[in-house]
């Protein structure tokens, strides 16, 4: 029998049992993929992530994540969790007041990560690739039968759009519909399946604090993940999403902060940061913190 330490972590929030929780493995050396998935499904979190030593210069360690079901490409909430709970360990190089840059292999790339501490508390930045999206080809009344809403709950002044990770932004007229909505996760899966449908990102810049751009909700039923409390990964490329239809202006560096999850009481914010230039996204950041909640081992 091997031992593996595990940290129960709760990201993009600074308050225990709220944001977006994850598992994070920080010596996943050893484990098999078949593994690393039981143990996923086990804890049963919408991702645990999976620490592994670098095997080249070209990084400094690798990232991978599962879902109860799946592995995906990328996690901003479990990154998140994981550079928090190397911190807290003072795993590479980390620890120590001040910030440290990372190189990080992930299977979207090799991503920039900064961990800044400062009187023990641990920000970490994340950069995103910048997303490119397409216009949604289906019919909006597909949509809101399967949120069981009507369509004029929709804000028909800004677009339905899909990104290249295949994740759907949906905007709402406000928030109360959003607070109200029971989506029928079984018409979710449907449309997941029929359009290419990862994620489901329903969002209105009707905010719960004056400072948030766009407050939302987010379904992934095919990875497994009926409601996910607060998704870096798609509260990224939300950001560009606000910006390229005017909800966002500047240029240089351009702050934006999300909210998600309160409906589920579960709430966290995130904060994103647009690198603009001639009116053109260029670099996309997603900035968090993370709470540990519970420190334990797990027996393979």
């Amino acid at each position: 029998m091997r031992t593996y330490k595990l940290k129960h972590i709760d990201a993009f929030t600074d308050r225990a049992y709220t944001g977006n929780p994850a598992a994070v493995i920080m010596h996943a050396e050893g484990l098999s993929d078949e593994e690393m998935q039981k143990i996923a499904r086990e804890m049963n979190l919408s991702e645990t992530a999976f620490v592994l030593p670098a095997t080249d210069d070209s990084y400094d360690l690798e990232l991978r994540w599962m879902t109860p079901r799946t592995e995906v490409k990328l996690c901003g909430h479990a990154t998140i969790a994981a550079f928090h709970a190397l911190a807290e360990v003072k795993l590479y190089d980390l620890g120590q007041d001040g910030e440290r840059e990372l190189r990080v292999k992930t299977r979207s790339g090799v991503l920039p990560i900064r961990v800044h501490q400062s009187d023990s508390k641990v920000r970490v930045t994340m950069g995103l690739p910048v997303p490119k999206f397409r216009p949604y080809k289906g019919q909006k009344f597909e949509l809101c039968q399967a949120f069981a809403v009507p369509t004029e709950l929709l804000d028909n002044s800004l677009p339905v759009w899909l990104s290249d990770n295949d994740y759907i932004y949906i905007p709402f007229v406000s928030r109360e519909p959003l607070l109200k909505m029971k989506p029928s996760i079984a018409d979710l899966k449907v449309l997941s399946q029929k359009y290419h449908i990862t994620g489901f990102c329903a969002f209105t810049t009707d905010t719960k604090y004056e400072t948030s751009a766009a407050h939302s909700r987010f379904f992934a039923p095919l990875l497994g993940i009926d409601e996910d409390p607060v998704t870096g990964s798609a509260q990224g490329p939300l950001a560009v999403y606000l910006y390229q239809n005017g909800r966002v202006t500047g240029e240089g560096r351009v702050p934006v902060t999300l909210e998600q999850g309160y409906e589920i009481d579960r709430g966290g914010r995130v904060w994103a940061e647009l690198e603009v230039k001639n009116g053109e996204v260029c670099n996309l950041w997603i900035s968090g913190y993370a709470v540990t909640v519970m420190n334990a081992e797990i027996y393979i």
